[in-house]
């Protein structure tokens, strides 16, 4: 049983004190949690986005060997209709898990966040109002990034989008093998959507929509609206909490254990505690909004990025196994210089095994939000050395003029 303090501290405090000591195992507990988790987020973003399959081994094993082991065995566990039946259930997952996300925080939120804006001083009421102005946002720009196609070419509809001229790196005047019509330049087949998408960016499984020329403004749209609603919905919930501790001076509390008859003195952890026990739905939602708001900020910059260069999702990380291709072919030339061993033959951007100064193909693997799911380039077999010349031009590029 706890008492107030001679200071008068609020019994709430005091009730906090006991509940501190009482759950030094499970605060040890979660901050390891918290730790692991954190730890685990770094290596995935690691091994996943940053690393290369090609020279790390801890990318080749992450994003190749562990899924197409762990597929083996699930095939053989449930069986391949069971499977092709969950493959299906597993293309709507992404959406399911962003509504109970999204609708669960702000169900949190309109239950309890707006009864304690209610009772704050240090945020309007306004901000009830505003909250479902930013809801609908919210669910209007789902509905249409969903709803929205990204076009699709087809025999009649190819002069609508035949707009660029063929790179002769990563695009060449052929045939789609699926469709059986001419692939135009920046367009790419989407085995998802099954259909051959114009200026192709990735796909995206949030929306369970391929991101293409007519619907990536409701794309852009849709990240933006979202990095403004995690941001708007940190900053309330924080003004909530800040209120509370600025209120009943949290920070310069004192208490004593009527147990133990220690007198503490509150920090800044103590209160933290205080307030997730207190309020553990706003704390929680708080604590997820904050971290969205940086991950999708992230990614609404290298997006507005990519276009401010012209540039897609796509193309991006093919350029970018084109550079790694260049600089290993270079590095090995000039080593191979040394010793004498370089063939008479060179490559250069345009004359070459495969007339692209890249000796091997460019396959058009799945792209997802973070990048391509497999090897981009097939490197060719052959052991010969030769200089790969300069680096291939991209030719749909912006490049920004200095000022």
């Amino acid at each position: 049983k706890l008492h107030r303090s001679s200071a008068g501290a609020p019994t709430l405090l005091s009730l906090l004190l006991s509940i501190y000591r009482s759950h030094q195992k499970m605060m040890i507990i979660i901050t390891t949690a918290a730790i692991a988790f954190t730890l685990f987020s770094l290596f995935f973003i690691y091994a996943c986005a940053i690393a290369d399959p090609d020279t790390s081994n801890v990318g080749r094993f992450c994003t190749k060997e562990l899924p197409s082991f762990l597929y083996q065995q699930l095939e053989k566990t449930v069986g391949k209709k069971v499977l092709s039946r969950l493959n299906t259930l597993k293309d709507r997952a992404f959406q399911l898990v962003y509504l109970t996300v999204v609708l669960g925080s702000w169900s949190i939120m309109f239950c309890y966040g707006y009864e304690e804006i209610e009772k704050s001083n240090y945020i309007s009421t306004y901000h009830q109002y505003s909250g479902y102005f930013v809801f609908l946002m919210c669910m209007s720009s789902f509905h249409y990034a969903c709803n929205t196609p990204p076009g699709s070419v087809t025999t009649r509809s190819m002069p609508l989008f035949d707009h660029y001229d063929y790179d002769d790196v990563l695009y060449k005047k052929q045939t789609c093998p699926t469709l059986k019509i001419r692939k135009i330049a920046r367009s790419k087949y989407d085995r998802f959507t099954r259909r051959h998408v114009p200026r192709f960016d990735h796909f995206c499984g949030w929306i369970n929509q391929a991101v293409g020329e007519q619907n990536y403004r409701w794309f852009l749209l849709f990240l933006t609206v979202h990095v403004v609603m995690c941001f708007y919905g940190s900053w309330a919930v924080f003004r909530v909490l800040y209120g509370e501790v600025m209120e009943k001076d949290l920070l310069n509390a004192s208490f004593f254990n009527a147990i133990t008859g220690a007198e503490v003195q509150a920090d800044s952890w103590i209160v933290f505690h205080y307030l997730f026990l207190r309020h553990t739905q706003l704390c929680s939602v708080f604590i997820l909004m904050s971290v969205m708001t940086v991950v999708l900020c992230l990614f609404l910059c290298f997006h507005l990025y990519i276009t401010s260069k012209n540039m897609t999702t796509n193309e991006f990380f093919k350029w970018k196994s084109v550079r790694r291709w260049h600089k290993k072919e270079k590095q090995k030339y000039e080593q191979s210089l040394q010793y004498r061993e370089v063939a008479d033959k060179k490559t250069n951007n345009i004359e070459s095994k495969n007339s692209t100064g890249v000796p091997g193909e460019l396959s058009d693997v799945d792209v997802g939000c973070i990048g391509p799911r497999g090897e981009l380039l097939q490197h060719s077999t052959s052991s010969e050395v030769m200089d790969p010349g300069q680096l291939p031009t991209n030719i749909y590029e912006c490049v920004l003029a200095s000022v």
